[in-house]
């Protein structure tokens, strides 16, 4: 499969293109054809085999369709893998797999395991590793695997690769300096009202901020799927702002949604003026729409005038805040550096738009921009780059109006806010107090959400004296102006290293996730993935008590709380860290489940743990639970039944809310038939009150 796209090829290609995959895929990875061979594949083991080749057919269709049923194909591969995980090409797919879906993380660990098995399973390999790694901010190890891939290229192969690994070392250069200095900054999706588990994207405020225009790949009705990447078409969406809520979203009829790609990318300060994109008309067109009082309507879209569209096609756009400007995105190649440009056109006394001009090298480079924003104070310009200081895909980035009108130098709003991934489409509200942009965030609802942004500031700094001060030196009657020294900053931080091994044999080497997390306010402090030896190093900021979560695909999660308070920041510090295999009949009690007494209400306290469960259930995808409740012997029987019952569907309602298909989960209750303590005692009591899940397979 090929999912490089020529996005100037053919007419049905630009019939095809959306917003969003103008933006992404016209620099597309070019995937090498791996097969997974039946001879390879089987191993002595008759039984089961059948039903893992059956799946691994399955997911190979999912997987030969695109970048939209890559999650179906990763399910299906899921399920082979159990019957042969020793199988390169089996590991090589389902690394694909994660890494353009959800999870990089355990894109890592198919990938590794993959050219463990064999170093030939693709001559991509280390293409592909060095994307995961960088994703993952573990920017020296993805450049490693970036010269692995060009080492082994072909004199010419090389020479044409050698662009491309000049641009992932500067985005790796990029990434190492910005993850080093985090901008303090809170990122909030949306929220289930607003965000599916499919890509949502393209904020755009109206109505003073009471309503929210966005672009989703939702499917409605008999929804298409795209030929480029296999994901639904875009339509248009809106959730209105009422009390400081987002309500449930909708989607609109004709004229704003069609069968093919819709959008809308721009709005007048009124809100009577919107412009919208539709994907069919040649390579992308933008259109205007008026909303008629009389009639009640909107007007049929038409195209805004023949100086502003090209062949080529256009994408986002953004009226200055007196209308008198269109800020817009083309691929007009007579007016483009290369890539999408950001082009302006001004409308003249007249009410006629002028010829677009092309903001110059100081906004456009080489790669793609995207996203258009002017503040609505009018003094900044928002957008999103592939060049510039991009630590990886798109960035946003913001230029500042200078005196004579021309822009600044694009500053990137750093990290965390941008990642090695793509952030787009970035808006402010009508304030500029907040912005609001795209991004795959944790925590999210599906792939691409749109997430609130909140600036924090500046932490307090220390207070400089600058006073003039009499300086000593040969000649005592000298003034000058002396600026107190500032504080020194010393290096507190720990570094930690060990392993994570299997506990089954003690020797079995994992590749994990490792969170460490500050205990009272759950903020993650440090982030570090396990190689294939089971090795990993971390810096901890401080020495302190951190809380671990340590996740894996096929292991129990492991959470401890790890006491480093009487550290010494210069030392060196072992931990290994043990994971137990997961087994069909594995019990675990799901402690810090918390209802409400006597019902089967969920208290808000129980979210940390239920999410615990959450990710596990996500890095393992074939995986069904029994979620059971159970009681003490307390009241009656009929009541203990059914108040365990109904505990046990609470939290699989929970997970089920939260995106876990309904059939990994089912829910039973005990009442009080299986006591793990004594029913005599305080103590023991509170034990058997609990929450279970057991593995039923795997």
């Amino acid at each position: 499969m090929n999912v490089t796209v020529d996005m100037r090829s053919t007419s049905i290609r630009w019939i095809i293109t959306g917003l969003y995959l103008v933006a992404v895929y016209a620099n597309a990875w070019s995937q090498e054809d791996v097969k997974i061979s039946n001879k390879t594949f089987k191993t002595g083991i008759s039984t089961g085999f059948k039903e893992a080749w059956d799946s691994v057919k399955e997911g190979d269709r999912s997987y030969k369709g695109g970048l939209g049923t890559y999650p179906m194909a990763r399910d299906h591969y899921l399920y082979a893998h159990q019957y042969n995980p020793d199988n390169a090409a089996l590991n090589y797919k389902l690394g694909v797999c994660y890494l353009f879906t959800d999870n990089k993380y355990e894109a890592i660990n198919y990938l590794l395991r993959a050219y463990t098995i064999d170093h030939q399973v693709s001559g991509d390999i280390h293409l592909l590793l060095g994307m995961a790694y960088q994703q993952v901010l573990e920017f020296d190890k993805a450049m490693e695997q970036y010269n692995s891939h060009s080492s082994q290229l072909e004199p010419k192969e090389k020479q044409e690769f050698s662009v491309r690994l000049t641009k992932r070392f500067d985005e790796c250069m990029n990434g190492k300096s910005l993850s080093r200095k985090p901008v303090r900054v809170i990122i909030q999706p949306l929220g289930e009202e607003v965000n599916s588990k499919y890509d949502d994207y393209n904020p755009l405020f109206a109505n003073q901020d009471t309503a929210l225009f966005f672009t989703s790949r939702r499917p409605y009705g008999k929804a298409k799927r795209n030929k480029i990447d296999n994901k639904y078409n875009e339509d248009i969406y809106s959730s209105s702002l009422e009390g400081g809520m987002f309500q449930k979203a909708f989607r609109y009829d004709k004229p704003f949604n069609t069968e093919n790609n819709d959008a809308v990318v721009a709005v007048t300060a009124d809100g009577n003026t919107l412009i919208l994109y539709r994907g069919a008309i040649q390579g992308g067109d933008l259109q205007l729409t008026s909303y008629d009082p009389e009639k009640k309507a909107w007007t049929r879209p038409k195209s805004i005038t023949g100086k502003l569209t090209s062949k080529d096609g256009e994408t986002s756009a953004c009226f200055s805040p007196d209308g008198k400007e269109l800020y817009y995105v083309s691929r007009n190649s007579k007016l483009t550096l290369g890539g999408k440009d950001i082009l302006l056109s001004r409308l003249d006394s007249k009410g006629k738009w002028s010829e677009p001009v092309n903001l110059g090298m100081t906004i456009n480079t080489i790669y793609d921009e995207e996203g258009v924003f002017i503040s609505p104070d009018n003094n900044y310009l928002y957008f999103a780059s592939k060049g510039h200081t991009s630590m990886g895909g798109f960035d946003v980035f913001r230029s500042a109006r200078k005196e004579d009108g021309s822009w600044s130098d694009p500053e990137n709003l750093g990290y965390p806010l941008n990642t090695p991934d793509d952030e787009i489409f970035y808006i402010t509200d009508r304030t500029g107090s907040h912005g609001y942009y795209s991004a795959i965030r944790e925590g999210g609802s599906g792939s691409r959400d749109i997430c609130k942004v909140i600036f924090l500031g500046s932490e307090k700094e220390l207070v400089l004296m600058t006073e003039d001060q009499l300086v000593a030196g040969p000649d005592p009657g000298q003034t000058g102006f002396l600026m107190m020294p500032e504080l020194r900053v010393l290096d507190h931080s720990l570094l930690l290293h060990g392993s994570v091994i299997d506990t089954t044999e003690g020797i079995e080497p994992i590749v994990a996730k490792m969170e460490f997390y500050e205990p009272s306010t759950g903020e993650r402090r440090a982030l570090v993935v396990s190689d294939t030896t089971g090795s990993y190093t971390v810096s901890l900021p401080e020495p302190q008590a951190y809380a671990i979560e340590i996740n894996a695909s096929g292991y129990l999660y492991y959470l401890d709380i790890l006491d480093y308070t009487s550290a010494s920041g210069d030392e060196k510090l072992r931990q290994d860290f043990f994971l137990r295999k997961v087994e069909v009949g594995t019990k675990v009690v799901l402690d810090h489940i918390y209802f409400e007494t006597g019902k089967a209400i969920l208290r808000p306290e129980s979210e940390e743990a239920l999410n615990q469960v959450l990710r596990f259930l996500e890095n393992n995808p074939t995986m069904r639970l029994e979620i059971s409740g159970h009681t003490d012997n307390t009241g009656s029987l009929r009541i203990n039944q059914k108040l365990s019952r109904d505990r046990a569907s609470s939290v699989v309602n929970y997970l089920v809310g939260k995106g876990i298909p309904q059939e990994m989960l089912e829910s039973k209750g005990y009442a009080d038939t299986q006591p793990v303590a004594e029913n005599n005692t305080t103590e023991g009591r509170t034990k058997n009150r609990r929450v279970e899940f057991i593995v039923l397979s795997k």
